[in-house]
């Protein structure tokens, strides 16, 4: 059997394509973008240049952040204060002032039906053409949480929307990619807006290394190309599709780093 197992295995192999890569995005004229942060920085971080361009081309964009920064009780008590100040600046910087704050617990997130109607509600009013969520195969357990949740409010919805997973902390096995060479500058004064983070953590060189990264999958590579990637989700129900894949892995993955 073992045998057996390991000639399929191979065959399989054997017919994968040389390279396949990441398909390139075309930011949309005139669109609704709604994206989910679970902490404020997270939606310059995963998809700071998407957006960028996006407003670029005249769409309009609404982030929402779900937590309240807080720190998981390892920042000082004004720490979710300063952060919503910082996300109001870094989105200026972009073109944008739509949003919104529901002030879930940094660090203690649970999804609810409170949280999915919320959800529900947004997909239904805002109607985005794209939406933009955290990966389920992040380290971060918010982002996996809120990810997972979101996505299976977007699964059920009767909506013709695209949905995008962005990454952070765990690089995903990425879909799509979209070129942010012309707005790199732009991502990096946004994320430099992020004063209180960037105080503990040096999320401006990691964010950008990653971004130059993925520019190594764009059809063009210029000098200096930078890109952000993302998998987009698939209308599937929630024991099938690369989400539910992705879900397992982040799961099995917790198992083996406790272990």
């Amino acid at each position: 059997m073992k045998q057996f197992i390991a000639k399929l295995q191979q065959a399989k192999i054997a017919r994968l394509g040389l390279c396949p890569l990441p398909t390139p995005l075309t930011p949309i004229h005139n669109g609704k973008i709604l994206v989910f942060a679970p902490h404020p920085d997270d939606e310059i971080l995963g998809c700071g240049g998407t957006l960028a361009l996006l407003r670029q081309e005249g769409c309009s964009v609404k982030v929402i952040f779900v937590t309240d920064g807080a720190g998981a009780g390892s920042l000082d008590a004004d720490a979710p204060l300063i952060r919503r100040k910082e996300a109001i600046d870094s989105l200026a910087t972009l073109g944008i002032n739509d949003m919104e704050f529901l002030d879930e617990p940094d660090g203690g997130f649970r999804n609810s039906s409170q949280f999915e109607t919320k959800v529900d509600t947004l997909l239904h009013q805002f109607n985005p053409d794209w939406l933009f969520l955290p990966s389920v195969l992040d380290y971060h357990r918010d982002h996996v949480a809120i990810g997972h949740a979101v996505l299976n409010c977007w699964q059920r919805c009767e909506t013709s929307s695209r949905a995008f997973i962005y990454e952070i902390w765990s690089p995903l096995p990425a879909t799509r990619v979209m070129d942010i060479s012309s707005v790199i500058n732009l991502k990096k004064q946004a994320i430099s807006c992020y004063a209180l983070p960037l105080s503990h953590c040096n999320y401006l060189s990691a964010i950008i290394g990653l971004a130059s990264y993925r520019g190594l999958f764009l059809p063009k590579k210029a000098e200096e190309s930078y890109a952000e990637a993302f998998v987009e989700a698939e209308k599937k129900g929630p024991l099938s599709g690369l989400q539910y894949r992705m879900l397992k892995l982040r799961i099995y993955l917790e198992n083996l780093l406790r272990n």
